[in-house]
C-alpha cells in the first residue's frame, strides 16, 4: 500500500478520481510483491537459448519480467503475457488475488477520500528482501 500511494504522489495522480483498478494492477506490476517464482517444464523448449526439457525445474525472474516494460503508468494498457504475472499464471494462480485486491481497493479508497493528499517523509526499509518503506508520512491538505 504505501509503494502505491508514493507511485500515485510520484506521477501526480493522488486524487480520488484516479482510475483505481489499473493504477492497483500498474503498481503491483512495478512493485512486484512476487520477485521470482520457481515452475516446471511441461513441453520440450529453449529459454534464452537454452534447451529445457519437462521435468526441468526454471526460476522466473518476475520481478525482471514486469519492470522490463518500462516505469510506472496506469494508462498504458499491460500485456496480456504480463497481466499479474506477480499472482502466479496458469494452474498456479494465486487464490489470495481477490481479497489481495479487494484490500489494496479498500485501504486506496480511504486514503485517496482525504484528497488533496502530499507525501512530508519517506524512508526506505533496509535489509529487506521487497523494496518497501520503513516509514511513509502522506499528509492530508484538505480543509
Amino acid at each position: 500500500m504505501p509503494r502505491l500511494i508514493a507511485l500515485l504522489h510520484d506521477a501526480g495522480r493522488l486524487d480520488p478520481g484516479v482510475a483505481l483498478d489499473a493504477a492497483i494492477d500498474e503498481a503491483m506490476r512495478v512493485t512486484t510483491p512476487t520477485p521470482v517464482m520457481l515452475r516446471g517444464v511441461r513441453r520440450p523448449a529453449a529459454v534464452g537459448g537454452v534447451a529445457v526439457r519437462p521435468g526441468d525445474r526454471v526460476v522466473i525472474a518476475t520481478h525482471n519480467c514486469c519492470r522490463a516494460y518500462g516505469p510506472f503508468d496506469p494508462d498504458r494498457p499491460q500485456p496480456p503475457e504480463l497481466r499479474r504475472l506477480w499472482f502466479g499464471a496458469g494452474p498456479h494462480f494465486c487464490i489470495g488475488y481477490p481479497l489481495a485486491t479487494a484490500e489494496t481497493r479498500a485501504v486506496a479508497r480511504a486514503v485517496l477520500a482525504r484528497a488533496p493528499l502530499t507525501i512530508v517523509h519517506r524512508e526506505a526499509a533496509r535489509g529487506v528482501l521487497i523494496p518497501a518503506y520503513r516509514r511513509l508520512i502522506v499528509r492530508s491538505r484538505a480543509a
